[in-house]
């Protein structure tokens, strides 16, 4: 799965259930309403908390304000961006890219990802950033684009980087591809932190984690039930051995760094998020039942709990905030539950 399969998907699904982030085709159709949310495994109420974000990806939450990044139609008629979630509605903030994949907020500054740059925004006022949107880094050409990312207790900027159209089942021949990478807040000093990743997807931190964690997923080429998906949490250096690595069988696998979770076959884990000692997991196709948000140990293992199953299209964004986990489907409709 890749920058533009989603959109594909989000292109798909918006056509198919129009809300106010649908295109303008499914605009000028008669109005429905919103689909209805999930439903909590342990019977907790989900609450919608809005809508209308072209494709949802990653969630930064600043002191009671939440942001959601929105990665757009890919025929443009739902542009992406930057919104703001309050009473009810999400409003795209002024002067953010058309598309935005990662968000991460520090020290009164948002930091994102598009395509190839990474910008950041500060003086947040409630409505707009003063600041404007600054591109601090542009990869080098050839670049594959850049995924989720996070900001560390180190300071710097983790970052996935996408494989590209070519990458299903090989090493991308492009700058930093199929890795993480690190960087300062002034966009200097770019290195490589763990390679060997065909499509590392979104990053988060722990509370009180020094190191990342991130989802990644495998080969689409072997069939239904090969290779699994998986969560890491990766150290500086660690090789995870793609492509001669994929984990469809382990022992070709044994002299590279471990996954934290080995997940079900095109499962499709996106956004991830930590609370107590559970990682929570969107998985945008899920185990068998549809699109869903479980649970895994933060400690490591693979046994799955459903949290949030029954989402009218597949889920990407997820994030965790005061003891709520946030989801975000390809409806554009974001939803909060206590776990």
């Amino acid at each position: 799965m890749n920058h533009l399969r989603i959109v594909r998907a989000a292109a798909l699904t918006l056509a198919l259930v129009p809300l106010g982030a649908a295109t303008a085709s499914a605009a000028r159709r008669a109005p429905q309403g919103p689909p209805p949310p999930p439903k909590a495994a342990n019977g907790a109420k989900v609450t919608t908390v809005a809508q209308g974000v072209p494709t949802p990806t990653q969630f930064a939450f600043a002191k009671g304000t939440v942001f959601v990044s929105g990665a757009g139609a890919e025929d443009g008629s739902a542009p992406g961006g930057v919104y703001v979630l309050a009473s009810g509605r999400a409003t795209r903030v002024k002067g953010s890219p058309k598309s935005v994949f990662g968000l991460a907020w520090s020290g009164g500054t948002l930091y994102l990802s598009s395509g190839p740059t990474i910008a950041a925004a500060s003086g947040w006022n409630g409505r707009a950033f003063s600041g404007g949107f600054k591109t601090i880094y542009t990869a080098p050409r050839g670049f594959t684009g850049f995924n989720g990312i996070a900001l560390g207790p180190d300071g710097l900027i983790y970052a996935g980087v996408t494989m590209g159209e070519k990458g299903d089942a090989r090493r991308v021949a492009a700058p930093f591809a199929q890795s993480i990478v690190t960087l300062r807040t002034d966009g200097s000093d770019v290195r490589s932190f763990a390679t060997g990743l065909r499509q590392p997807w979104m990053l988060t931190f722990a509370p009180g984690a020094s190191s990342p964690l991130a989802t990644a997923l495998g080969q689409e080429n072997l069939g239904r039930k090969q290779p699994p998906d998986y969560v890491i949490a990766p150290q500086e250096g660690d090789d995870y051995g793609f492509p001669s690595c994929n984990w469809s069988t382990p022992d070709a696998c044994a002299s590279f760094a471990r996954p934290l979770s080995l997940l079900p076959a095109h499962s499709s884990p996106m956004g991830l998020g930590a609370i107590g000692d559970r990682l929570f997991l969107a998985l945008f196709t899920g185990t068998g039942r549809g699109p869903a948000v479980v649970s895994v140990p933060l400690a490591g293992g693979s046994k799955t709990t459903p949290l949030l199953t029954g989402f009218a299209a597949p889920v990407v964004a997820l994030g965790t905030n005061a003891g709520y986990v946030y989801a975000g489907d390809v409806t554009g409709a974001i939803y909060r539950v206590k776990p």
